[in-house]
């Protein structure tokens, strides 16, 4: 029914990244349904946090289709992600910011101990199952150039100078200082 979503921080009651979420809403909407996508809503007019959640860090989910929206929010509490697990799959395609995720949940559940995995396609480095990746060298941060998706933080941080893009293969890994998760919820 909603084959589509986005997740937003709500942080101390201001929606972060909104113009990131609502470009890429409107252009998955475009990409997945064409041009019968006419039902475009700013996302800002859909956000109501629930006073109860008001002071709290808040992950907003999105679902939606071309014809309607359903808005959720949860209390969030920021996790530490210190180890991946590299998992490879050539055949995963996830361009669009999915409702089903079956396969990334199954390659989730080979992560062992580590806290997160990290999917390598084609022996490069591109995702982990609920955000981009960042690699410390020195001072500098690096995320792969082969993302699985386009995520509004890795979007807004290549924009403002604070990472740039590089091929990252599988043998590259142990040249890097730290990894670290990010996406809607998570900065650097």
């Amino acid at each position: 029914m909603f084959p589509l979503f986005e997740t937003l921080a709500i942080e101390n009651g201001k929606i972060q990244n909104i113009d990131y979420h609502q470009t890429r809403y409107e252009r998955s909407l475009h990409q997945f349904y064409g041009k019968s996508a006419v039902n475009i809503f700013p996302l800002f007019d859909l956000i109501q946090p629930p006073e109860h959640l008001r002071n709290k860090l808040i992950r907003c989910r999105i679902d939606y289709n071309d014809k309607a929206t359903v808005v959720q929010y949860f209390e969030y509490a920021r996790k530490i992600y210190r180890t991946f697990q590299p998992v490879i799959c050539d055949e995963i395609e996830y361009g669009l910011k999915y409702a089903n995720r079956d396969l990334l949940n199954t390659l989730f559940a080979q992560r062992g101990d580590c806290d997160e995995i990290m999917i390598i396609k084609n022996g490069k480095v591109t995702d982990c199952s609920i955000g981009n990746l960042v690699f410390r060298q020195s001072n500098q941060w690096f995320t792969p150039d082969t993302p699985l998706l386009q995520g509004t933080q890795r979007e807004k941080l290549l924009r403002e100078g604070k990472i740039q893009q590089a091929t990252i293969y599988v043998r590259d890994i142990k040249k890097f200082d730290e990894i670290r998760l990010i996406n809607a919820m998570n900065g650097l």
